[in-house]
């Protein structure tokens, strides 16, 4: 996650433009929340209708293509027993079938979002791309994501995953530090008053968004509040300490880091994200399913020997169900027709830790992209799915070619 220190030219004149409105810079400064909101306003008048925010999520462990392959299009579209769960918002996909990986297998994470091993990965370039003015240049989440691997990298740098859900609010929506600071104040006190202090600038539908942004904050904080055991409203996020970060909570800080990240996107914060489901290992395991084990241990010999891999399928399903609910909270916020949504991974058969048949899939993008349909992927690889990606927002990689029918 990185916030953007430097004012270039390009921000120097929006915020002299903002100045001859009466916005001081003081003003925006004193709150992240404010200042993307008046940038993405800024933004919103000098650029047409095309996606300008981009997700990436990293699904460890590929899947089974037999299980997992979608067929036909529309309603009607039959999912596998792997992608079962994507059935709320198959319709926004575009599944990619008989993609491949230049190195399918454990360990792979830095290629996944890139190009080679070194650069900027694809949220690093989509954020610098999209939203250098933005507060943050990129947010990049993580459930138990650390420990094996880093999927971010900026020019030759390792950027880890920020798994705390509630040291990622804080960073986003609170006083600007990972723990500590002010963590006994409410956090939104700052974007409160510098949201009053311009509402007399704004139209009625944008008092009416600013209002809907601080609710959907106050919500998010809430519920922050119910997982540690603290009711006491829209007080600060707790840390680490104060509340454990274990797999029995797995799913539950997969959906609150979704909310953390798509109230990031809506507020303006940043035009790009990427959160991660665990790593290259997979040493997670997820308690409330039939299946409590280390999800490594589903993909290799969990499934007892079955040739169907019964825990493998009910551990990728469920996965597929936290992308899913990326893709519904991004509808639900109103932004998921600007934002281009990618779900990656590692491999295709993990048990083979075959480089073929590799799962994956773009969402989003509104009428720049043929969703609710299959496309074959044959000859291509993920570094050509984040090109044709990128090219819906109107960024061209350096590396990839557009896939053909992904397109409109």
């Amino acid at each position: 996650m990185k916030k953007t220190n430097t004012i270039d030219t390009k921000r120097r004149a929006v915020l002299q433009t903002f100045a001859a409105s009466g916005i001081s810079k003081a003003l925006i400064s004193s709150s992240p929340l404010v200042a993307g909101m008046l940038f993405s306003r800024h933004a919103d008048a000098q650029q047409g209708g095309a996606p300008d925010k981009s997700v990436a999520i990293y699904v460890p462990g590929g899947g089974i293509h037999d299980f997992w392959a979608p067929t036909g299009s529309g309603a009607t579209m039959a999912l596998g027993s792997m992608s079962r769960l994507y059935e709320p918002v198959k319709t926004e996909c575009n599944f990619l079938r008989n993609m491949s990986h230049p190195s399918g297998g454990h360990g792979v994470m830095p290629l996944i979002l890139s190009g080679g091993w070194n650069g900027d990965t694809y949220d690093v370039a989509m954020g610098k791309a999209l939203g250098p003015d933005k507060p943050f240049t990129y947010v990049n989440l993580g459930v138990h994501s650390n420990g094996q691997g880093a999927l971010t990298r900026e020019g030759n740098t390792t950027v880890p995953f920020q798994d705390n859900p509630f040291n990622a609010f804080n960073l986003l929506f609170g006083d600007g530090a990972s723990t500590g600071g002010n963590s006994k104040n409410d956090i939104l006190n700052a974007h409160v008053a510098a949201a009053n202090a311009i509402r007399n600038k704004l139209a009625n539908y944008e008092v009416q968004r600013l209002d809907q942004h601080l609710d959907a904050i106050a919500d998010t904080r809430r519920r922050l509040d119910d997982l540690s055991g603290n009711t006491g409203g829209c007080s600060a996020a707790p840390n680490a300490s104060e509340f454990a970060l274990n797999f029995t909570t797995f799913t539950r800080q997969a959906k609150l880091q979704a909310d953390i990240l798509v109230a990031a996107l809506a507020c303006g914060l940043t035009s790009s994200c990427s959160l991660a489901f665990g790593n290259h290992q997979s040493e997670f395991s997820i308690p409330e399913l039939n299946y409590t084990g280390p999800y490594h241990q589903s993909i290799h010999g969990g499934s007892n020997g079955q040739a169907n891999y019964p825990f493998y399928v009910e551990m990728r399903a469920h996965l597929g169900s936290l992308t899913a609910y990326v893709i519904d909270a991004l509808r639900a916020q109103g932004i998921l027709d600007t934002t281009v949504v990618v779900e990656v991974t590692d491999m295709g058969h993990a048990d083979l830790h075959s480089s073929e048949d590799v799962p994956m899939m773009i969402a989003g993008g509104g009428n720049y992209v043929n969703r609710g349909t299959t496309t074959s992927g044959r000859g291509y690889d993920q570094r050509d799915m984040l090109h044709t990606a990128a090219s819906v927002c109107g960024v061209n990689l350096p590396y990839g070619r557009v896939i053909p029918d992904v397109l409109t």
